[in-house]
């Protein structure tokens, strides 16, 4: 055999060699992945409260997040009125009052909490609290969806938002069983066991039910489908 052939056959052997490896990595990365998604949807297979047993009104306006920008309105106290951005440990420093935690919460909590504080200072005060910027928010979307992957969800930050921005469901998806699993307890008056994962038809979503359409997700939550 020539020395070219030798020469020919050491190369085709490398090139074999690495998609051989190539082929491996990819096969180990597409295993962490479906042991990742894997664990979520086991996690979700746990306990759950179904996001029509929320109590609607606490869902019923948007939720207050890190970033989001508030346009507090005093009556007639321009010195405690104003816009304020909501840093990311969830408050922001409204005057006289200093640091005010409002992640979380709707605008209206946050108002009826305003007035009790400025009872005493401002005699019977009239406060209302808007978000006039949403900030956007990272959630993960894992499971039967086309597209798995992190969304940056900027105008809309409701459930099926999430899931057309990964192609929506598979056909093998189970329709009842779509997730919402948070980092750490949020939503209030519910047990730290029940805080976590939040179940959803996809029915639901689609037909606009009052619960189902009004949920909004927060930065960080992970929406897995079965």
């Amino acid at each position: 055999m020539s020395d070219e052939q030798n020469a020919t056959r050491a190369t085709v052997s490398l090139r074999l060699a690495g998609r051989a490896r190539a082929a491996r990595s990819g096969w180990l990365l597409l295993t962490a992945v479906l042991a990742g998604v894997s664990g979520l949807v086991g996690c979700a297979e746990g306990r759950f409260v179904w996001v029509a047993d929320l109590p609607l009104t606490a869902e019923a306006q948007s939720v207050i997040g890190p970033r989001d920008t508030l346009l507090v309105l005093v009556r007639n106290q321009a010195a405690l009125s104003g816009e304020f951005v909501v840093r990311d440990d969830g408050a922001y420093l409204q005057p006289t009052l200093g640091n005010i935690q409002v992640a979380g919460k709707d605008p209206a909590t946050v108002a009826a909490e305003l007035k009790v504080r400025l009872n005493g200072m401002v005699i019977d005060p009239e406060i209302n609290v808007a978000i006039v910027k949403m900030a956007s928010v990272h959630v993960n979307v894992v499971g039967e969806v086309k597209v798995p992957g992190s969304y940056e969800l900027t105008h809309d930050r409701g459930v099926i938002s999430a899931l057309a921005a990964a192609g929506w469901l598979t056909d093998f998806a189970r329709r009842d069983s779509v997730f919402v699993v948070r980092s750490g307890p949020r939503l209030a008056n519910r047990p730290p066991e029940l805080q976590q994962r939040i179940r959803f038809r996809a029915a639901d979503l689609t037909s606009a039910e009052p619960h189902a359409a009004r949920f909004r997700l927060l930065d960080g939550d992970v929406v897995v489908v079965e």
